[in-house]
């Protein structure tokens, strides 16, 4: 039943991918030109149709690795599914899976590095209070975007984060 609940949370998440998008601004209208002729426009930026990045920040050694792999597997999982079934707006998804090895600090720069090298649209991960606290001022500085798995103690908002446990308040 918990792997039913996680599996639709992550599916549920990787579907708000469609959102992550980006838009090109509408062109300006042509107008009148009384002047010599203008340079020709720029070609238009074509849209990203290679696969979209996915973080995975899950620890997979030390001491959090026993309860944070089958959440690594869930999240692979539900790529595939995805991905067999045409992707995201027909784009795949690609897992870009790292360990930050329980270490909390770790979590902060395998962050950073997911967001500003890896560029991923989204990262799931964290699984204790204090490796999300530590990742959330880099998610908040990159404008990532971070789907936390487990309940957590409140007290705590943010635009970077969706929380997907209960919260006491």
């Amino acid at each position: 039943m918990r792997r039913a609940v996680r599996s639709a949370i992550v599916a549920s998440a990787l579907a708000l991918l469609a959102s992550c998008e980006k838009k090109e601004a509408p062109a300006a209208a042509p107008t009148a030109v009384t002047a010599p002729a203008a340079p020709a426009p720029a070609e238009a930026a074509k849209p990203d149709t290679g696969p979209i990045k996915v973080g995975i920040l899950h620890s997979l050694s030390g001491t959090m690795a026993i309860s944070e792999t089958s959440l690594r597997d869930v999240a692979l999982m539900t790529i595939e599914e995805i991905n067999e079934k045409g992707g995201v707006l027909g784009r795949k998804l690609e897992p870009v899976v790292v360990d930050p090895a329980s270490n909390w600090p770790l979590f902060a720069e395998k962050a950073r590095d997911l967001i500003a090298n890896q560029k991923v649209a989204v990262t799931f991960g964290c699984w204790t209070s204090v490796s999300r606290k530590s990742v959330l001022p880099v998610f908040e500085e990159l404008n990532g975007l971070l789907f936390y798995p487990v309940q957590y103690e409140g007290e705590e908002s943010s635009f970077n984060v969706f929380y997907t446990g209960a919260a006491p308040n």
